[in-house]
């Protein structure tokens, strides 16, 4: 059994983390316990010092001030790296993770690797969430999938556990100081070619007290994700797929000129042949420059997907055109405009979430598996 610490944040969280103590001693393990109170005023830091008092393996971190979730943690992971400890698990104090799960999330632990308990992988889910939380959370991870390029399903999870060697590794180039932290950690380890699991988890709504996520951590998050976006290589993932967009543009009217003017192919023939063509330009630089560290199934697979993407775009294109134009009164050609961003973004997503989705395993070392 490797040497295990938990790590708990708390801020005012005297209604559950009494319990939450009770029932991770109940487990029966060996572990070291480090609680980072960030100046609770409610009776939490009392509930841990006596607790500390009675199992005599729980540690209070006071920080005195409130510094933030991700602050918290980093502070804690040190701590737990300090201890001695091989695999380390971060927590709520709020009893939306079952301790009765920590078991499982340690048995896939290594020490160069993170384990993520996942809601959003089969066999996870969420007990008690309303539809807003529901798409706040939804909404963080799609963009967390498509700004960092991290293929984890779950990217904001608090229920983890950390290799002694990922923590030691990737903790000094995490700049994270709130609720960012969780997907921050995750790109730079994946980055450094870390492995990344996912089991899943149920998570129950919290009980008592109220959600410490307020726009202003939302708004920090988005920040982050930004950032990230710029330093994980995906930015340059976006401007090769334009430069390709761009590519294809030529190639199309090249073509549709040549087999016009040259050919003397009547212009719509001219029209629909110049469009695959430019679609297998296209799908070419896509596969072997864009997304070339992502997989999707065979060639063949990915091809027919990519030209049902490029229909769907076009369709979709011409719908906004009509919209803006006879509905919204704007001049073709500004709607023209308005339709092409649009549908540049619509391929953009289903050629990363659909033509070239990440495999299980991928060149760069990280690995997703979704474990019962």
């Amino acid at each position: 059994m490797p040497k295990v610490c938990v790590i708990i944040p708390t801020y005012n969280e005297a209604g559950t983390i009494g319990e939450l103590l009770d029932r991770l001693e109940s487990l029966g393990l060996e572990l070291q316990v480090v609680v980072v109170d960030d100046g609770s005023d409610d009776g939490t830091i009392e509930i841990v010092e006596e607790a500390s008092r009675r199992y005599g393996n729980i540690i209070l971190v006071e920080r005195g001030v409130k510094l933030g979730l991700g602050s918290a943690l980093r502070d804690g992971l040190r701590k737990g790296v300090e201890l001695g400890a091989e695999l380390l698990v971060t927590m709520d104090a709020d009893l939306s993770h079952d301790p009765l799960e920590l078991p499982k999330l340690v048995d896939e632990g290594t020490p160069h690797r993170i384990v993520l308990g996942s809601r959003y992988v089969e066999g996870g889910c969420i007990v008690g969430w309303g539809l807003y939380r529901r798409l706040v959370s939804w909404g963080a991870n799609f963009l967390a999938r498509l700004l960092t390029g991290v293929p984890s399903r779950d990217s904001t999870t608090g229920f983890r556990c950390y290799g002694a060697e990922v923590v030691k590794a990737v903790l000094p180039h995490v700049r994270g100081i709130g609720y960012e932290f969780q997907v921050e950690v995750l790109s730079v380890a994946q980055r450094m070619g870390f492995e990344i699991v996912e089991v899943p988890i149920t998570f129950m709504d919290r009980r008592m007290g109220r959600s410490k996520l307020g726009f202003g951590e939302m708004w920090r998050f988005l920040r982050i994700l930004l950032r990230i976006f710029f330093e994980s290589g995906e930015m340059g993932r976006a401007l090769k797929f334009i430069a390709v967009g761009l590519s294809g543009l030529l190639v199309n009217e090249a073509v549709i000129w040549l087999l016009t003017e040259v050919a003397g192919l009547y212009y719509l023939i001219s029209g629909v042949i110049s469009a695959e063509v430019s679609i297998v330009n296209n799908f070419i630089w896509n596969n072997y420059w864009t997304f070339s560290d992502r997989g999707g199934g065979g060639l063949l697979a990915r091809f027919v997907r990519f030209n049902l993407a490029r229909v769907f775009g076009m369709a979709l294109g011409l719908l906004l055109l009509k919209l803006f134009t006879d509905l919204l009164g704007l001049h073709y050609l500004v709607s023209n405009v308005f339709a092409i961003l649009i549908v540049f973004i619509f391929n953009y997503l289903l050629s990363f979430f659909w033509v070239w989705r990440r495999p299980l395993g991928d060149s760069r070392g990280i690995h997703i598996a979704r474990r019962g």
